[in-house]
């Protein structure tokens, strides 16, 4: 699938949808990379200066990024992941299936 169309597709499907915990302006991509058979992750900085990562899964697992460290889960609602579904049957890699995004932290001096 082509990077452009699913960097848009982030911009006004997924990240919409965490509005109540960021906002998010001029979005700069940086880098798409898969980290198994069924994840992605996919890399940008927003205006805020700050490092963020949309994980796609097709199902939710123990994630590289979860480790409390260098970034954190943006919760989705009560959820760290938010499921994006067209029914129960049809899975298309990197648009439908489990989205956790992680923000870098501040680290204090």
């Amino acid at each position: 699938m082509d990077a452009r169309f699913l960097e848009q597709f982030y911009e006004n499907i997924i990240l919409p949808l965490y509005s109540k915990s960021v906002t998010f302006k001029n979005i700069t991509w940086k880098d798409h990379g898969k980290l198994g058979p069924d994840s992605w992750a996919h890399y940008f900085d927003n205006l805020d200066g700050r490092e963020y990562i949309l994980l796609y899964e097709d199902f939710p697992g123990n994630s590289p990024f979860d480790d409390n460290l260098s970034h954190e889960v943006i919760r989705f609602k009560d959820q760290s992941s938010l499921q994006l579904s067209i029914n129960d049957t049809q899975q298309i890699e990197n648009v439908t299936g489990y989205f956790t995004l992680y923000q870098e932290k501040i680290h204090q001096r």
